[in-house]
């Protein structure tokens, strides 16, 4: 037997957290797009399975099919909203910056004093109001235009990095595929858990994930095509506005009100408030209260019952883990809260559960 020195296994262990401190170092830039492309795997990880077997095809095969539906259906789509989005921006703004440089001296000055004279103040007021205002309108359009300037750089370096990110993600999820179970037995074989609880913690945490996930960006996409339906009947940019109003719906409570609230007021703003009228009612009724809090319970239910272990615990015992997980998530993290919030709620609930399972003897039930 070989002689262990007796600092031996203290110097390992610090080893070990120096290289995992080391690779969280340089992969840190990365690490969104690396945890978004596993959630993605683990969440289709057994459709994977299911082509490859079916299909007979080689696991490059396969990975390569599940990563391009992936991206036709997940990706490609934010990616049109974001470049339609920034054309949009960039548009307006264009069009604001050309109607400040084109109009005649005095315009702006005949603007101001027609808006200020129908304001409710008494003539002193709207006097001293309409000097100060006269006195800044320079300052003001200069920088109007500098803010316009601002928004048009970050809208494109926003959507550069998102176009990495993705480009990131995909590479990832393509060897999160095929590599998966080379990965799963390596982390069985470190861990210095039992095999047995190992396989359990693995299986509990891919079964959340996929009922967290399907339920938010099932929900998600069947909001925006009941959404764009509307849009479509009423003449509007229905794919834009399907798309918006299913990525805003990520967002708990408020989400899809920011895309049909926007719709209303514009409808408003161009006197048809009958059309404004009908939007908000089949958007709260329709949308937001037979699909968003009848449909999603269902949902999860149906998934809980698809995803049950031989304790006969479903895999999420709370329906409103969901919601309160994307949204804290997105409070804590922006917008990568939508992945990060409810992977963190499934990796809680999967230790909870692990727990439960290795001391069930234990526990007292009655």
């Amino acid at each position: 037997m070989e002689k262990q020195h007796p600092y031996e296994e203290p110097f390992l262990l610090a080893l070990l957290l120096l290289s995992l401190a080391s690779l969280l170092w340089l992969f840190g830039q990365f690490l969104p797009a690396l945890l978004f492309a596993l959630l993605l795997a683990i969440s289709s990880y057994s459709l994977y399975q299911r082509l490859q077997r079916q299909a007979k095809l080689s696991a490059n095969a396969a990975a390569g099919i599940m990563t391009s539906l992936v991206f036709l259906l997940v990706i490609l789509p934010i990616t049109y909203l974001l470049a339609e989005g920034g054309r949009m921006g960039a548009e307006l703004i264009t069009q604001s910056q050309h109607w400040l440089n084109t109009r005649p001296a005095g315009t702006l000055a005949a603007l101001e004093h027609n808006i200020i004279t129908s304001l409710p103040l008494t003539e002193s007021l709207q006097t001293n109001l309409e000097h100060s205002i006269r006195e800044q309108l320079p300052t003001l359009i200069e920088k109007t235009r500098a803010a316009g300037l601002w928004l048009a750089s970050n809208l494109f370096s926003g959507i550069a990095s998102f176009t990495g990110f993705m480009a990131i993600a995909l590479f990832s999820l393509f060897f999160f595929y095929r590599d998966g179970q080379q990965f799963i037995r390596r982390i069985v074989t470190l861990s210095p858990l039992t095999n047995h609880l190992d396989y359990f913690l693995l299986n509990r945490f891919a079964h959340l994930s996929t009922v967290l996930t399907i339920s938010v960006l099932g929900i998600a996409l069947l909001q925006g095509m009941v959404f764009a339906l509307l849009m479509f009947i009423l003449g509007m940019p229905w794919l834009f506005l399907g798309l918006a109003y299913a990525v805003a719906s990520f967002i708990p409570i408020v989400g899809g009100f920011l895309v049909w609230g926007s719709v209303a007021l514009y409808f408003m703003a161009f006197d048809a408030p009958e059309l404004a009228i009908i939007t908000a009612a089949y958007s709260a009724l329709l949308i937001g209260f037979g699909i968003d809090n009848l449909l999603r319970p269902l949902m999860i239910q149906k998934l809980n019952g698809l995803n049950q272990h031989g304790d006969g615990n479903p895999v999420l015992d709370h329906t409103w883990i969901t919601l309160l997980s994307t949204f804290a998530g997105l409070l804590h993290f922006g917008i990568m809260g939508l992945v990060f919030g409810p992977m963190l709620a499934a990796m809680a609930i999967t230790v909870f559960d692990v727990y439960e399972h290795k001391h069930r003897h234990q526990l007292d039930y009655s």
